[in-house]
């Protein structure tokens, strides 16, 4: 394998779709406590101050992990979406994968799966992104004299997320990593949160 672009990918796909998993597992853990403080008030409610900052901080971690995962920086999906527009990066991608895997006979194709990490990547509204990189800069990650004035909402955060999940599945699917990525974890773990801290 020549093309270092190629070997990039195969070399850190695994830990793009390891933050990708801890993403969807922080968000499905928020939204779980989200639907529990949108329930009515009750005589017993000392649980809703910690259940709340459980929900802040598990969705900061969220908008950490989607900034970073879709940044411009060295690893990320933009990473790899750009390198996966190059030609000679493709074909080497692909003879590292018969290579390792044998023949392209399954379906989807290598072909098929770069096409809808592709078409995946196309969902992404860069103004939404942009957003939310003011938010991390500014509401998260420092601590700046500057205002913070732009946000995002949860509804934005959680397709933000639905989309960098399809993107690691995709990846995973083509690179064969033995990650345990699996696009329902959102709704496991919303599950989860709900059943684990609903007041007794």
């Amino acid at each position: 394998m020549s093309a270092p672009g190629a070997e990039f990918i195969l070399a850190h796909a695994h830990r793009l779709i390891t933050v990708a998993t801890r993403c969807a597992w922080s968000f499905g853990s928020a939204d779980g406590l989200n639907d529990l403080l949108l329930t009515p008030d009750d005589p017993h409610g000392d649980w809703r101050q910690p259940v709340s900052v459980l929900h802040r901080d598990a969705l900061m971690m969220v908008a950490l992990r989607v900034s970073m995962l879709l940044d411009r920086d060295d690893l990320s999906f933009q990473a790899v979406h750009r390198l996966l527009k190059d030609p000679e990066v493709v074909a080497t991608l692909f003879q590292a994968l018969e290579d390792r895997h044998g023949p392209d006979v399954l379906e989807p194709s290598r072909t098929e799966l770069i096409e809808e990490f592709r078409q995946i990547y196309g969902e992404i509204d860069w103004k939404v992104h942009g957003r939310l990189v003011h938010l991390r800069n500014l509401g998260i990650a420092h601590l700046t004299p500057e205002e913070m004035t732009k946000s995002i909402s949860f509804a934005e955060l959680r397709t933000l997320v639905g989309i960098v999940g399809r993107l690691a599945a995709t990846l995973q699917h083509l690179c064969q990593t033995q990650t345990a990525f699996r696009t329902d974890m959102l709704d496991e773990y919303r599950d989860i949160a709900r059943k684990t801290m609903m007041p007794g």
